[in-house]
């Protein structure tokens, strides 16, 4: 099985993170761009995938999630949106929660999509230890990974892969739209981040290898995309999946 990770944050605006910190938003610049950063210790943070509510109806915003976690006694710390989804708000590929696969791995590659663009893959959340999979390591495997995958959910395209950035992306393109991604670090950390302004492909996963010294990253979504918290986190279309940082109401 192999492990995916990433760097810790290293801007030099960023405090050196410390272990057993809570969660915490952090905001950088990066060429004009606003950045917005939530990192979290799979080993000590809960970090999970949220679909559905008790009746079995799409969440679909942050407000939504916070209402029914406050009723079970937690707090939604951050969140963003975990991934592409259709127009019923289901997951376009494998999505997972609490162990049951809710939405099958798709393995189509010849499609139009970011999602579809190559090679996409999934995040996936164990007991205390997340990865980042390419979809055809998924499927060739796919016995361990449904094993170990308490949580997950599939996008694309991968943005960086063991250091390098997807070869598809053009330093020079001018498709520049708000983008929000997920990577994981050396040290087993996670990383939901959101450019708040538009941004390419290229300059992001820049962003995300160089200033986060992230090794491996996947993109969640494109224009629609949003963190909470945040002045415009339920502003904007409804959501499929989201992806959040929580603790319970008196303390971890």
């Amino acid at each position: 099985m192999r492990r995916v990770l990433c760097a810790a944050l290293a801007l030099a605006a960023a405090e050196p993170w410390q272990s057993g910190q809570a969660a915490e938003l952090k905001q950088y610049q990066y060429r004009q761009v606003s950045i917005s950063a939530c990192r979290a210790d799979p080993r000590t943070d809960t970090i999970r995938t949220y679909w559905k509510d008790a009746a079995g109806q799409p969440l679909a915003t942050f407000a939504r999630l916070d209402a029914m976690l406050r009723a079970q006694g937690q707090e939604m710390l951050c969140a963003t949106n975990a991934g592409i989804y259709d127009k019923q708000l289901q997951p376009l590929g494998l999505y997972v929660e609490r162990g049951s696969v809710l939405r099958k791995l798709n393995t189509r590659k010849n499609a139009y999509g970011n999602f579809y663009m190559q090679p996409n893959g999934v995040f996936v959340l164990g007991e205390r230890q997340a990865y980042i999979v390419e979809t055809s390591d998924y499927a060739a495997q796919s016995t361990l990974w449904d094993a170990t995958a308490r949580y997950a959910t599939q996008s694309g395209p991968l943005m960086i892969v063991a250091g390098k950035i997807n070869a598809r992306f053009d330093p020079d393109s001018m498709n520049a739209v708000v983008r929000n991604a997920v990577c994981l670090d050396s040290a087993g950390m996670v990383t939901l981040a959101i450019a708040r302004n538009p941004i390419s492909f290229h300059d992001f996963a820049s962003f995300l290898r160089d200033e986060l010294k992230c090794t491996d990253a996947l993109y969640l979504d494109g224009s629609i995309s949003r963190i909470y918290p945040s002045l415009e986190a339920n502003m904007g279309p409804a959501f499929g999946a989201m992806i959040a940082v929580v603790k319970n109401a008196g303390g971890k």
